[in-house]
């Protein structure tokens, strides 16, 4: 299937792209350190903290991670002959979104056990909550951030066009992902915030949908 191979093709730039891996490792874990410091010694609200924290982080990752994907594309011409061959835009948007949703995927795995540490918060019964928390956000930020990625395409300040477009079209995504992460971590009950859920679902799904309404048309300009 032509997404699994685009999918494939984009993990693999990645995974030879070291260096790029290092550094977005290294900038999310600096960033969390830097915030628990900042916040810290003595955490009036830690699992509130410790949940804006996490998501922030993954935030600037995100944009990073959604930059550099256009350049490794950019650099190894792979996407061209995919756009050439005459594939469905809607398969290639499919396969970039599953591999931009990988990545973050690894960032957050990386961010969540040192916020827990940094921020004394969570446990292990907290984790299923969480994770499920962490798939809805980071589909939906994939999912956007992939279609806006596409639009910014060859522009010179595309990490700025980037948090310009994404945040604001996210922050019911961020707010959800926010409130159910700190009531997973005790900070509140669970079902105060769970109508968030279907807000962060919601958000999902527009965003595919707008994809597939949009993505042909974007790509299309963009070249």
């Amino acid at each position: 299937m032509i997404f699994l191979v685009v999918m494939r093709k984009d993990l693999k730039l990645f995974v030879r792209d070291a260096k790029f891996l290092a550094t977005l490792g290294l900038f999310s874990a600096s960033l969390v350190l830097i915030l628990s410091v900042a916040f810290g010694p003595i955490f009036a609200q830690p699992a509130r903290e410790a949940a804006a924290t996490v998501w922030a982080a993954l935030f600037f990752a995100g944009v990073l991670g959604l930059t550099r994907s256009l350049e490794l594309e950019g650099e190894s011409g792979a996407g061209d002959a995919l756009r050439l061959s005459g594939a469905d835009p809607f398969s290639l948007y499919i396969g970039k979104t599953l591999a931009n949703f990988a990545l973050l995927a690894a960032v957050f795995l990386l961010l969540l056990p040192l916020t827990a540490v940094f921020f004394d918060v969570g446990t292990l019964r907290a984790l299923p909550g969480v994770l499920g928390v962490a798939a809805l956000a980071l589909i939906g930020y994939s999912a956007w951030g992939t279609l806006f990625a596409a639009l910014a395409r060859g522009l010179q300040a595309r990490e700025l066009l980037l948090s310009v477009l994404l945040f604001p079209s996210l922050v019911p995504l961020w707010i959800g992902a926010v409130k159910l992460t700190h009531a997973y971590w005790g900070g509140a009950p669970v079902d105060e915030v769970k109508d968030w859920v279907k807000v962060m679902a919601v958000m999902d799904v527009l965003g595919l949908a707008l994809a597939a309404w949009l993505y042909e048309a974007v790509q299309e300009a963009a070249e």
